[in-house]
């Protein structure tokens, strides 16, 4: 499909929708709150594996609760299901997490072949870690360093093209109502460039800032219990924008470049 995507309007266009989905979305968002303090306030008093397990899986169904109904206010329709939503969303992340296993132990292994190629250090496994730090931190401002820092920007590269291209994932399961993973894939080729310049307006630049809020609030919270659990809650609320914008760039891109346009369109605008 030959579309050239309005970038400025699309970020507009995708705030403007997250502002029309934050109030009736806002009961599903303080039950995620909730789960994710208590989750949170588990992690740390160390009660167990599987109660943190279980309500790990409470924070991922209240999640998909949260973003089935912003999509559904979004969209204005009624369509999509839970499961169906929850089942594209799990899908994406065992594949996120299939992709990240990989990065992550090449990313791993690369310091000690690049160490062991520089001849800076003999590696062993009685080598002291702190002698293979220092290493590494000396090999750093060097030529090794600089493909270790190309092939670490690069693993980035590759996760972040890859949830751009899974971008309408979401979208395109709750307006058709059918799980939508891969079958999306093509409906983005060619626009990664596009798309990922409009996440930086609604995807990167809120999540840093939450982060960064969220850092600064974390000294005054504490480590008791009620502040632990604030601070899970609150996480999630400085996050609220991010995950707004985030499926309003979703939803402002589905009917621009999914094969019945037309159709999803009118369903954009209707209500």
């Amino acid at each position: 499909m030959d579309v050239k995507l309005p970038v400025a309007g699309m970020v507009a266009e995708a705030w403007g929708l997250a502002l029309r989905a934050a109030l009736p979305s806002l009961p599903w968002l303080a039950g995620l709150m909730v789960t994710a303090g208590l989750y949170r306030l588990t992690l740390y008093l160390q009660v167990g594996a599987i109660i943190n397990l279980m309500l790990l899986v409470v924070v991922f169904a209240a999640g998909v609760a949260f973003s089935l109904r912003v999509y559904r206010s979004m969209l204005g329709a009624s369509s999509g299901t839970f499961l169906k939503l929850a089942h594209a969303n799990l899908a994406i992340y065992m594949a996120f997490l299939f992709v990240g296993v990989f990065i992550a132990f090449f990313l791993a292994i690369l310091p000690g072949i690049l160490l062991e190629v520089s001849g800076r250090t003999d590696l062993d496994a009685k080598t002291d870690p702190a002698i293979v730090q220092a290493a590494f931190m000396d090999m750093l401002p060097t030529a090794y360093g600089a493909v270790f820092i190309l092939a670490c920007a690069l693993g980035l590269w590759a996760l972040c093209f890859f949830a751009i291209r899974l971008l309408l994932v979401g979208a395109a399961t709750v307006s058709r109502g059918e799980t939508m993973v891969f079958r999306t894939w093509p409906w983005t080729k060619g626009h990664a460039l596009r798309l990922s310049i409009a996440a930086m307006a609604t995807h990167v630049g809120p999540f840093f800032a939450a982060i960064a809020i969220n850092a600064a609030l974390a000294p005054l919270l504490g480590t008791a219990p009620a502040g632990l659990f604030i601070g899970g809650a609150l996480g999630v609320l400085l996050l609220a924008p991010f995950l707004l914008a985030g499926h309003g760039l979703a939803v402002s891109a589905l009917p621009r470049l999914a094969p019945d346009a037309a159709e999803l369109a009118e369903i954009a605008t209707s209500g």
